[in-house]
């Protein structure tokens, strides 16, 4: 034979099973195509070693010298060929090694170790080939089964490839004589490396594997239309002789008792197939069986057959079909066949085959049993009409041999068509005796109704209309028959039964005399005769019977048998057995009373109401509750249970339930009662009944069931399989219970997590169904049968319980227990398995982590998986510590696992989220799955590429970018590092994006992708890498749309009107919200500005029209608003430019306006800051006025609102905050609004009094930012609005003059301000206001003044109030002389000490540094030569914050010099205007040109701090005007503004000439001091106009604007006109005498 490829078995199972996962039908589709070489060839595909096997294939293998020394080793304890044994190898580690991949080489080194791995692969070469067995099998059963997923894709593998010339048969047949030609295996023939029990193992899977074999020819030929021929029956046959298949002399040594059900199972099998093949029943003529020339070759084989009882079956068929076939005027050979016949009956033939029918491997397979059960009954009608079984005694026997078939379709299908084959040979004896005897007729109805839902019907219909009724005749109607023979009439009427009465005349056949026993010949209605002896029961009960009839108890439970096997089959009929429910219900409650209730009754009435109740749980436990049979607590006192200071279990009793279950039940070993309770109780839990009834019953399973489980005895292992899954299922359902009590929900949980209690059982289950695989790969098992299905059932629901306490945060505390528990000793599911050793007991969290190595059942991995994602979420120790030395192994499966093609995509998803998971609180198991990375994200890469669009696939990918997005936020730059440089990792994750559209892909799937890319751009800080780079050129490209119609949907749907999908609010709009707020702020390139215009205006479109709905959802809306403002952050300027962008944000401002009670103040902000953003883009001017026209009602409106609610704490829709923005919003609006127009929004809505109110809460609260911004809006309200009390200058003086204190000197210089305007605006009016101020504040307005480098705003507002004084400086000297008198010397010490500031920034930079200047006792510097030089030496180390508080300086020492000339005279009328009284004005410099110390506050300032202005303007402007170049050297400029300088020269100049004008028309001068004011003039100046009358000033590169300074004039430079004047008068003062 060629060498085949072999293929595993258990992995081939797990994928076409069709039970616990379901693949595609294209995965399985191509696995069956690469396994169809084996599963034809089977068994014979394993090549035996030859002579150079090993030399050719070490030539070729790609394996290290170790592993190929490992393969010489393994071929000859397999005693197979090199490659095929290179390829078990690989199987193992692929599907069946538990150990880690990086350890592998360190077993392969070790020789203990590879005994124990030799072993290891030992036991699963032997599975594997079974597996694979049972593949085939299973394929060729389900070939027309149409309830099987893949039924279609097997039937066309079996016609196409498998049994594509009809000649499987001929494989299997070799199969089976390959099998009988085995020889067990020694250490001789398989080398010094077999295993210590390889002999034990070998027979029982060699036995195992010839009844896979066997089964698969007797499904092969029973369900297809294929007919074995007479040489291929021969050699089946000659296999049965002697001591048969598993009595060969061969393997007879090894065989041991635990190798006893093998051999039972292989018998049956092989007597079933001989007994298919001979089909007794089938038509004689044309049968290959019956030619002469076979049946003489065959009846020395047949004849030979008695000596064991498997082959009596056999010899009965062969006697029957050739008796038969003989027919009956045949007379010699017939005597040959009755012989053979008679031989097989007296062995007990049928009684066998009952045996058979009850195999193991036979019941717990749905199909081989109906096939088997259509086999035995077809021999069962052939024997009955060829042999007289009734005189042989065989009656008893074959009834109870054809009931067992009955309850399969085709034995029922016969049994109603063919009735004297069938009902004809049963039916009249079971309805000549009812209903005295009921048991025949009912144990026949019961299985003929459990056969099919048409059955069920005929059997109903059969009942309701029976030719005759058998009863005792009472010794009280003894006189009313006639009694002639065997015959008998009723002369007089006869009620034998409640409610069956005989009329008078009716016909009868005695059938016994003493007790008088009739058959009366009338229609009956066996169900009223039912119903009848119910209530014959019943009364006897009720009148206080303390052993009811035995009888009538035996033929009640018959009937609850039949009941529920009628309502399990067609739960429709319930409504014609209410009568049956109501009796019941009855008679169960009168049962209860008595002292010892009948076990066998109570099950049966359990049994039928827990059928019932699965349809009417409600009326059933409505008329249960109260029994004292059931359990029963009343309503717990959940409030001292919380507490802890109440019993919980007051008002419970066990009732009489405890002594039959826990009493006799547990005796015997048989639990019916217990298994029709907790049906009952699961059908209550599921319908939601709530009853004391029902809380009794579940804390009786759960105190006093469950803990003791496991220490009851049973009589068989099936028994206490069954009552563990019950209990299991049931705690599970009240657990999943929605309806459930919580209060017996906790009670539930603290039995559950008590280790002295159910949690010991559950934990043992847990336990025993890590190692469950172990048990179903033995051979006496099948994975498929029922007996399998139990077993995992009951896993499940351990582990789904398990997961569910952990999720419990209630539970916890109690869990803690379990995890270190031991389980019970000796308890493992399926009776398999190891008890638990003397070391201490492994972590619970490891027992889970180990169901990571099952194979045959998924779901079991998925729940496992699950419950460690619970205990990654709550224990508070690392995962990985708990694993301990096991964790790489585990960490490999569930990575090979994760790799696999054909894995169930619900265990891949189950990881994921584990992994997802464990990103914030298991580092260590994420880092351990990480190492190395490609392990983990190669496999991550391929299964995101884009394949299946099913819902599992959805799912899948929904994992993966849940994971990605987790390892990205957490910041595993293991993970990141590896896949941002992978161009396949990058066009996966933009598929869902870019080719599919919203609608087709899961928002949350969008989501999570969008959330990587905006991690990944923010991260590489707009420099992306090549792949990631492509892959959002992709995204962003503009010709695609993709971005605007992922836009498009977002806004759809938040715009539908309907509440939008969690994973729309939640995650696809946050996410959307990051990766635009990156994408515009760190990957500017992307993004055109058209694009970016319509994601902010469809942002902005959406959050209007969330906050017109009528219940806004808060987290929405501020999300909403998030990236609004972002948007408008980095787009702003082209959003501006669309003409109805500022339309659109006045709406949403009106809305806000509207709904300010109930939007939250944070979204408020949002959406003021975005407005305050767009309203700064505009420019300064009126001309902007049309944009943010829009905006100024309803901000208006927010900050009257705001500021009404002002320290309001019952209100969570204002905060300062809030107000600031609104606040500052205006304040904007204002300045680029016409005086009018504000005025005219402004008269509407009076803010002043909120915005006074606002203030004065927030500066107690200590809100200093709020309150400047309110203070800034109240002096620009003051400058623009017309003349109202409320803005008065009194109203602001008296209202935050004492509000604000001095030391906030920010905000002084606001509230001065204000004032300022006032004054301006009202004249003498806001005199008083003004000096209100001055006063209050005197000493913070005269400090700024003296530290103008410290305060230059304060210094600046004082100034300004001054000159706004100034025009009323008798009105003010009259009010307050102390604050004129000190704020006129401040202003002019300002100047002074300014201009020396100015002309030492170096002073001024170290004083705001906080540095000690080293001069700072010298002297100012007053020659313009000193000046220029410090200046030039100074000027290195000057920084932009120093020169940003000059330029303040220099506005201050401007304001000052016009406040001082304000309140001088004019020098026209000085110099001019007859009797002007020089006495009445003041003289502020002293009028000489000494040097003044600027460090001297008592000094008086002279005229020669104004020429210091002057030199100051002469150094700075004439640099300018020769062309020095701003960097000369590489020193930078002190930029000081020329225009403001200029402006200080000229008021400095005049104010020059006034003061000297003054002092020399002032009588009180000193004549000295006159002649040295006319020296002085003439010496300091005249160098300065040769300056600059001697030439025209070049050209200044300054741009001509200003900066809003008082005074300011159109030039940068002096007018040289004006400086030719004051160069006349100058001259005519100097020479006036």
């Amino acid at each position: 034979m060629e060498n085949i490829e072999i293929v595993s078995g258990k992995a081939l199972w797990g994928v076409i099973c069709g039970t616990y996962v379901l693949p595609s039908d294209e995965v399985v589709g191509v696995e069956l195509q690469l396994a169809a070489p084996h599963l034809r060839a089977g068994l014979a595909a394993f090549t035996k070693p030859s002579g150079d096997h090993y030399t050719k294939w070490s030539q070729t293998a790609e394996a290290t010298q170790s592993e190929k020394d490992f393969v010489k080793k393994l071929s000859q304890l397999l005693d197979l060929s090199a490659s095929h044994s290179w390829e078990m190898f690989q199987l193992f580690l692929l599907h069946e090694y538990r150990g880690a991949e990086v350890a592998l080489t360190e077993v392969l080194a070790n020789q203990r170790d590879e005994e124990t791995f030799m072993a290891q692969l030992w036991n699963f070469y032997l599975g594997d080939r079974l597996h694979l067995l049972r593949c085939l099998r299973h394929i060729v059963a389900n070939t027309s089964n149409p309830q099987h997923p893949y039924q279609n894709l097997f039937s066309d593998f079996m016609r196409d490839v498998l049994d594509k010339d009809g000649k499987l048969w001929e494989s299997l047949v070799e199969q089976v004589m390959l099998c009988t030609r085995m020889v067990p295996p020694t250490i001789q023939t398989h080398g010094p490396h077999f295993p210590s029990g390889g002999l034990h193992t070998w027979l029982a899977h060699h036995l195992a594997e010839l009844r896979e074999v066997l089964a698969t020819l007797l499904v092969y030929y029973g369900s297809t239309s294929h007919s074995p021929t007479p040489d291929t029956f021969q050699k089946l046959v000659q296999l049965a002789q002697g001591g048969g298949l598993g009595g060969r002399h061969e393997i007879q040594e090894g065989l041991r008792n635990s190798h006893g059900p093998l051999v039972e199972a292989l018998d049956a099998i092989h007597m079933l197939l001989l007994m298919l093949v001979i089909n007794a029943d089938s038509p004689t003529s044309g049968h290959s069986l019956c030619d002469s020339g076979w049946v003489s070759k065959l009846d020395p084989i047949m004849a030979g057959l008695g000596a064991r009882t498997p082959h009596l079956a056999p010899l009965l068929a062969w006697a029957v079909l050739q008796l038969r076939a003989a027919g009956p005027t045949s007379s010699a050979h017939p005597k040959i066949y009755n012989k053979l016949a008679q031989r097989a009956l007296h062995g007990n033939v049928f009684g066998y085959l009952q045996t058979a029918l009850n195999n193991t491997v036979i019941k717990g397979d749905e199909l081989l049993l109906r096939l088997a059960s259509s086999v035995v009954y077809s021999l069962v009608c052939a024997a009955a009409g060829s042999l007289d079984l009734d005189r042989m005694g065989c009656l008893p026997v074959l009834n109870s041999l054809a009931k067992i078939c009955l309850a399969q379709d085709p034995p029922a299908y016969l049994f109603w068509a063919e009735e004297g084959g069938g009902a004809g040979l049963l039916l009249p004896q079971a309805l000549e005796v009812f209903p005295h005897d009921v048991e025949p007729l009912l144990s026949l109805a019961t299985a003929l109704a459990l056969a099919n839902p048409e059955s069920c019907h005929k059997v109903v219909e059969l009942l309701s209309e029976l030719p005759n009724i058998t009863w005792i005749i009472p010794d009280c109607e003894a006189e009313n028959i006639q009694i002639r023979g065997g015959n008998c009439f009723a002369t007089a009427s006869l009620y034998l039964l409640p409610s069956v009465m005989v009329p008078a005349h009716t016909s009868g056949v005695l059938l016994s005399t003493n007790p008088i026993i009739v058959a009366w010949q009338m229609p009956t209605n066996a169900w009223q005769a039912l119903l009848a002896i119910m209530k014959l029961l019943d009364n006897e009960v009720s009148g206080g019977a303390s052993l009811p009839d035995p009888r009538l108890m035996t033929a009640v439970s018959a009937t609850m048998r039949l009941l529920s096997s009628v309502l399990t089959t067609v739960p429709s009929h319930l409504p014609a057995l209410v009568h049956f429910v109501n009796q019941s219900v009855g008679l169960l409650c009168r049962v209860s009373q008595v002292s010892r209730p009948p076990g066998e009754l109570v099950a049966a009435l359990l049994e039928f109401l827990a059928e019932v109740a699965t349809q009417k749980p409600k009326q059933v436990w409505a008329e249960l509750e109260g029994s004292p049979l059931l359990p029963f607590l009343s309503t717990p006192q959940s409030a001292g249970f919380k507490r802890g200071k109440a019993d919980p279990f007051i008002g419970y009793r066990a009732g009489g339930l405890r002594a039959l279950v826990c009493g006799e039940e547990a005796a015997t070993g048989r639990y019916p009662i217990l298994c029709s309770y907790t049906g009952l109780l699961t059908a209550a839990i599921k319908g939601g009944v709530s009853s004391g009834s029902v809380r009794g019953g579940i804390v009786f399973m759960a105190r006093e069931v469950a803990g003791t489980l496991l220490r009851w005895c049973y009589i068989s292992q099936e028994e206490r399989e069954t009552v563990l899954d019950r209990c299991l299922a049931l705690l599970h359902h009240t657990l999943e219970g929605s309806n459930m009590d919580s209060c017996v929900r906790d009670l539930v949980v603290r039995q559950l997590v008590d280790r002295s209690s159910a949690g010991q059982t559950l934990l043992s289950v847990v336990v025993s169904g890590a190692s469950l695989e172990l048990a179903l790969n033995h051979p006496t098992h099948s994975p498929i049968s029922t007996h399998a299905h139990r077993l995992t059932r009951t896993a499940q629901m351990a582990l789904s319980i398990l997961h569910r306490l952990v999720g419990e945060d209630s539970s916890m505390g109690g869990l803690s227990q379990l995890l270190r528990a031991a389980p019970s000793l000796g308890v493992t599911l399926g009776g398999g398995g190891h008890s638990q050793g003397s070391g201490s007991p492994p972590h619970l969290a490891l027992t889970v982590a180990l169901y990571a190595h099952q194979r045959l059942n998924p779901r079991l991995s998925y729940l496992a998986l699950r419950t460690l994602t619970r205990f990654a979420q709550k224990l508070d120790v690392p995962l990985v510590a708990c694993f301990g030395g096991e964790a790489d192994g585990i960490r490999d499966a569930l990575l090979r696992r994760l790799d696999s093609a054909t894995e169930d995509v619900r265990v891949k998803v189950a990881l994921l989220r584990l992994l997802t998971s464990s990103t914030t609180r298991q580092q260590g198991l994420t880092n351990a799955f990480l190492t190395p990375p490609e392990k983990l994200l190669d496999p991550l890469i391929s299964l995101a590429t884009p394949s299946a669009r099913n819902e599992s696939g959805r799912e899948l990918i929904l994992a993966i970018v849940e994971l990605l997005d987790a390892l990205w936020s957490e910041k595993y730059t293991t993970a990141t590092v590896y896949l941002q440089d992978k161009e396949d990792f990058w066009k996966a994750l933009i598929h869902p994006l870019t080719t599919e559209r919203p609608g087709e892909v899961s928002d949350a799937v969008v989501g999570h992708a969008l959330r990587v890319f905006a991690q990944q751009l923010f991260s590489s800080n707009g420099k992306p890498c090549g792949p990631l780079k492509s892959a959002m050129d992709q995204l962003c490209q503009p010709d695609t749309g993709t971005l605007s119609q992922w836009s498009k949907h977002i806004v759809t749907s938040l715009e539908t009107g309907t509440v939008p999908s969690k994973n729309v609010s939640e995650l696809l709009l946050p996410a959307w919200r990051d990766f635009l707020v990156v994408l515009v702020a760190r990957a500017k390139s992307w993004l055109t500005n058209d694009q970016k215009v319509n994601l902010a205006s469809d942002i902005l479109h959406v959050l209007l029209h969330q906050l017109e709905l009528e219940s806004v959802d808060e987290p929405l809306t501020i999300l909403l608003a998030e990236l609004h403002l972002s948007l408008v952050k980095h787009c702003g300027k082209q959003l501006a430019e669309k003409a109805d962008i500022f339309i659109t944000i006045g709406k949403l401002l009106v809305l806000v306006q509207g709904a300010v009670m109930s939007t939250p103040a944070h979204c408020q902000m949002l959406i003021l800051a975005a407005a305050l953003r767009m309203a700064t883009l505009t420019q300064v001017s009126h001309q902007s006025q049309g944009q943010v026209l829009p905006l100024l009602n309803p901000v208006v409106g927010l900050v009257q609102q705001h500021g009404r609610l002002a320290g309001s704490k019952l209100h969570s829709c204002t905060s300062a905050a809030t107000l600031s923005l609104a606040t500052a919003l205006l304040h904007q609006c204002l300045l680029r609004c016409q005086d009018e127009t504000a005025q005219q929004h402004l008269a509407y809505c009076p803010v002043v009094p909120s915005l006074l109110h606002a203030a004065e809460i927030y500066m107690k609260n200590g809100e200093e930012e709020v309150v400047g911004e309110l203070l800034r809006l109240l002096a620009t309200l003051s400058r623009i609005s017309q003349l109202s009390e409320e803005l008065s200058t009194h109203t602001l003086s008296s209202t935050l003059t004492l509000v604000i204190p001095p030391s906030k000197t920010s905000l002084l210089s606001e509230v001065v301000w204000g004032v300022v305007w006032g004054v301006m605006r009202e004249g003498v009016g806001g005199v008083e206001g003004g000096v209100n101020v001055a006063a209050v504040h005197l000493s913070a307005l005269s400090g700024s003044l003296a530290a103008p480098h410290r305060q230059p705003g304060l210094a600046l507002a004082t100034a300004a109030l001054v000159t706004a004084l100034a025009p009323h400086s008798s009105l003010w000297i009259v009010m307050h002389p102390a604050s004129h008198s000190q704020l006129t010397a401040a202003t002019t010490r300002c100047i002074h000490l300014t201009t020396h500031l100015l002309c030492t920034p170096r002073v001024v930079q170290m004083e705001l540094s906080g540095e000690k200047s080293s001069s700072g006792g010298t002297a100012p510097l007053s020659t313009p030569a000193a000046v220029e030089s410090s200046v030039a030496s100074t000027t290195a180390n000057i920084s932009a914050n120093t020169t940003a508080v000059l330029n303040q300086m220099l506005q201050v020492l401007c304001a000052c010099l016009g406040a001082i000339g304000s309140l001088g005279p004019n020098l026209t009328d000085l110099l001019c205007g007859p009797g002007i009284d020089v006495g009445a004005w003041m003289l502020f410099f002293h009028p000489s040109f000494r040097p003044v110390s600027a460090h001297d506050p008592s000094a008086q300032p002279s005229l020669a701090s104004l020429t210091s202005v002057l030199d100051l303007y002469d150094n700075h402007a004439s640099r300018e005007s020769r062309g020095v170049s701003p960097c000369r050297g590489g020193v930078p400029e002190v930029g000081l503004c020329l225009r403001v300088l200029a402006i200080c020269a000229e008021q400095a100049l005049l104010l020059l000439l006034t003061q000297a004008t003054l002092a020399l028309m002032s009588p009180e001068t000193p004549p000295r001091d006159a002649v040295r004011v006319r020296h002085g003039l003439a010496d300091e100046m005249n160098s300065f106009f040769m300056r600059w009358l001697g030439r025209r000033p070049a050209v200044s590169p300054l741009p001509t604007t200003s900066t809003g300074v008082f005074g300011v004039g159109s030039s940068v430079h002096i007018d040289l006109t004006y400086l030719r004047l004051a160069q006349q008068l100058i001259g005519r003062l100097g020479a006036t005498k």
